[in-house]
């Protein structure tokens, strides 16, 4: 298995963790009927509970990774990929423990039809996910309304919904335990382009202090998984002082925070993210819930307007901070550096061309450049990077859920704005301190 999956797969539980045992803590899920003779007629009533809606929401979210069957976390591939790693290695009794919880989750306490149609607890899982809860399939969506309206049915498969996810958590914990088992054998496995070779840091060139913590090139708090410098790139001095600082700087840059809201599912403690703005706040509530909240009449929606029959369009403006473009072009640098060691290797990264873009990054001097960036864009939910070494230098591209950016990582030949680029909104802005 692959060592960035096993360090996501760690990395991943241990959030969802923190969530489940606030809940076991608080109580389980309860789901109560009741029938009531009165005069006039029979009464039907239904009802779900939860120890705690905000939490379950969070929990059902941060499993999501391990349920949804395209995502690399996949319980199902997990278990697979375990089994072909270390099938000779696993006593039966561990393979007879994860199949007994397997055989849990599919468990189901009484059966549940809708016109024919049975309704297992992973299929309900899925209709629900697909209908609204993370996707919006109308399909689905309509599907699953038409079912709700038979009586009692809306609580009954909310609370198969949270239940499934309860059950696959324990599923996902033994294959945890596994983990832990054969970690070492997992790391034994890392290539040589994993292992770098002592200890030096690719953005102040020491090769004292300590080098405790893997360094994430994007914020992990933008959503990256993925691009994630080892031990070893980065000293722990420039990973907890400057580059935290910088890190900070962009995710608080406004119109970042309020793409993050939208676009990140949570946070790297697993909370889901919120923004916070001079006239109003900002923050998801579940996978597709949005809650906006003014703070004085600048920040109420203005020009509201239904297009469709679930979308709306509406305006809402705000004054800022004043623009740091300093601080902000030293927070993409990092990103730069740290790419550029990410997908070429460290001696790359460490090339004298990149010392005048390694003293902006740790003082806001020595680059004499400016930055491109994109000033009307239409959002997406996605960061996309690029570099390219050209005669003038090392261009650079970052492309944050639709507001991008163009920098050159050497002191090479000035950033320009031609009339194409103009006409895609691209402006020049200084990097002057």
């Amino acid at each position: 298995m692959q060592k960035a999956v096993v360090r996501d797969f760690k990395r991943h539980y241990h959030k969802v963790r923190k969530v489940y045992s606030k809940l076991a803590d608080a109580g389980g899920y309860k789901f109560e009927v009741k029938f009531e003779r009165k005069f006039g007629g029979d009464t039907f009533q239904a009802k779900n509970e939860t120890p705690n809606e905000e939490e379950t929401v969070r929990f059902v979210a941060l499993m999501g990774r391990y349920l949804y069957p395209n995502d690399r976390l996949y319980y199902k591939t997990i278990w697979t990929s375990l089994q072909l790693e270390f099938g000779l290695e696993l006593s039966n009794d561990r393979v007879d423990g994860v199949n007994a919880l397997l055989k849990q989750l599919e468990g189901r306490h009484g059966a549940i039809t809708y016109n024919d149609d049975d309704l297992t607890p992973e299929k309900i899982y899925q209709t629900i996910s697909d209908g609204g809860f993370f996707d919006d399939d109308e399909k689905v969506r309509m599907y699953l309304e038409e079912m709700t309206q038979v009586p009692g049915m809306r609580p009954l498969l909310r609370h198969q919904f949270y239940d499934y996810s309860l059950r696959a958590f324990r599923v996902v914990s033994a294959l945890f335990d596994i983990i832990l088992q054969f970690e070492h054998s997992v790391e034994d496995g890392t290539t040589q382009a994993e292992k770098p070779v002592g200890n030096l840091c690719i953005y102040c060139l020491s090769t004292e202090g300590s080098f405790t913590s893997e360094e994430h090139v994007v914020a992990e708090s933008l959503g990256n998984d993925d691009a994630v410098l080892p031990k070893g790139l980065v000293c722990d001095d420039c990973n907890n002082g400057i580059l935290s600082g910088l890190d900070d700087a962009l995710i608080n840059f406004e119109p970042v925070a309020f793409l993050r809201v939208q676009h990140v599912p949570y946070t790297k403690e697993g909370k889901f993210p919120k923004a916070n703005f001079p006239t109003f706040t900002l923050e998801k509530t579940g996978p597709r819930h949005l809650k906006m909240t003014p703070k004085n009449k600048a920040g109420e929606i203005k020009n509201l307007k239904q297009i469709g029959e679930d979308t709306h369009s509406f305006n809402i403006e705000w004054k800022g901070k004043k623009l740091n473009w300093n601080l902000i072009g030293r927070a993409l640098y990092k990103i730069g550096i740290g790419m550029v060691a990410f997908k070429q290797g460290r001696e790359r990264a460490c090339e004298s061309k990149f010392d005048a873009a390694r003293e902006f990054i740790r003082t806001g001097r020595g680059i004499e450049n400016s930055l491109v960036v994109r000033t009307k864009f239409q959002p997406h939910p996605s960061i996309q990077t690029l570099h390219l070494e050209i005669p003038e230098g090392t261009g650079f591209f970052i492309d944050l859920f639709g507001l991008a950016f163009f920098l050159n990582l050497e002191n090479g030949r000035a950033m320009q704005v031609d009339e194409e680029m103009a006409r895609y909104n691209f402006e020049l802005v200084s990097l002057a301190a």
